[in-house]
């Protein structure tokens, strides 16, 4: 199984109002939140459920009035992302629209990359020196038949990866290298100077932290200490 992420990308340096918003979300949806540190001018918000409840970003847009891009990985098989500005849902991308079926020709054009809806955002990021371009890039989308010579070639490589004598080579395989909606994933991440975006909520539970930046000052909503003592 590949890598499974989900975020919410929040662009703002006001914490406390983002605790805030979450706390609300998460007694109304029974959910469970860690909440990142503004880095590069972003909090990041990883929900419990891998990312996946589709309610979340809608109800924290509706109460944050800024930049949000909610970001999705499913198993490297397809990037996924919606960007939200002014309460509104702006863009909605997908790399294979069709992934879990066939889809009208008005979703599939709804689910299209608009590299220039972010000229505002980028204006606003901090040291950010990204171009209109370099986003069109990295949301090109191959035809079918591309993607599936490109993932031929990925189990290829991956079979003789663990055909090889040196089995921890599979260790240090640069999965965004193999698998083009990685490879998306991670570059589009990039280019808005998002950190921590290559996880999501059950692998931070699980101890799976070793490279996520500032972890020490994530917070997790409901307070931990307050679910303890609910049990005595």
């Amino acid at each position: 199984m590949g890598a499974y992420y989900g975020s919410i990308h929040i662009c703002s340096t006001d914490t406390e109002e983002i605790v805030e918003i979450v706390k609300r979300l998460a007694a109304q949806e029974k959910l469970k939140f860690l909440i990142s540190p503004c880095i590069n001018g972003w909090i990041s918000v990883y929900s419990s459920e891998r990312g996946q409840n589709p309610t979340a970003i809608t109800v924290i847009a509706q109460q944050f009035s800024g930049h949000l891009i909610n970001l999705i990985l499913y198993h490297d098989d397809f990037f996924y992302y919606e960007y939200y500005r002014g309460h509104q849902l702006i863009n909605a991308y997908s790399s294979d629209p069709e992934y879990f079926g066939t889809i009208s020709r008005e979703e599939k054009s709804r689910l299209t990359g608009k590299p220039e809806v972010f000229a505002d955002l980028l204006s606003e990021l901090p040291n950010n020196q990204t171009t209109i371009e370099e986003i069109a890039e990295v949301l090109a989308v191959s035809s079918p038949e591309k993607r599936e010579e490109l993932s031929l070639k990925s189990v290829e490589r991956l079979q003789q990866l663990e055909a090889g004598t040196n089995p921890a080579d599979i260790n240090e395989l640069p999965y965004d290298q193999v698998f083009i909606a990685a490879s998306q994933f991670y570059r589009f991440a990039k280019l808005f100077n998002i950190s921590n975006a290559s996880t999501c909520y059950e692998y931070l539970q699980d101890d799976e932290d070793e490279e996520i930046e500032r972890w020490k000052e994530f917070v997790h909503i409901p307070d931990p200490s307050i679910e303890f003592r609910r049990f005595f």
